[in-house]
């Protein structure tokens, strides 16, 4: 197995990129939604304003997520941003999936989808700049 192949794979023992993003962004997500709905709870803000929290919640937690895959990982910062997007993107759309029944896969799902890739390449793109390890 050629090794030089295998460590750009795999960052010795230091973990996956992929995975630190996903974690990142699942985090951020928890704590915004938490604030949000503690927003929602203890001021009259109307409910209607709800998607839009959601979106701008997914939307943040994704760039942070790319920026802390791309730093870490140190190159190739699109697609460290790009890989985290898709893989949160997609486990939010299955959960959201399993928690309502009635939900369908749509075109307005993947068009989501394929915006939070975008950040997530953008997010990855800032994040190679500020990378964790020369």
């Amino acid at each position: 197995m050629n090794s030089k192949w295998w460590s750009s794979v795999r960052m010795d023992t230091q973990g996956s990129p992929l995975i630190l993003g996903v974690i990142v962004a699942f985090l951020l997500s928890l704590i915004f939604t938490l604030l949000m709905s503690a927003i929602y709870t203890w001021t009259n803000i109307a409910e209607t304003t709800l998607p839009y929290s959601a979106y701008t919640i997914n939307t943040v937690s994704t760039l942070f997520g790319a920026v802390t895959a791309a730093r870490y990982a140190g190159k190739k910062g699109w697609m460290y941003g790009g890989g985290t997007a898709l893989i949160f993107s997609l486990l939010l759309a299955i959960i959201g999936s399993l928690i309502d029944l009635s939900a369908s896969f749509q075109a307005a799902t993947l068009a989501r989808i394929l915006i939070l890739i975008l950040i997530g390449v953008f997010g990855g793109v800032i994040g190679v700049q500020f990378r964790k390890y020369p």
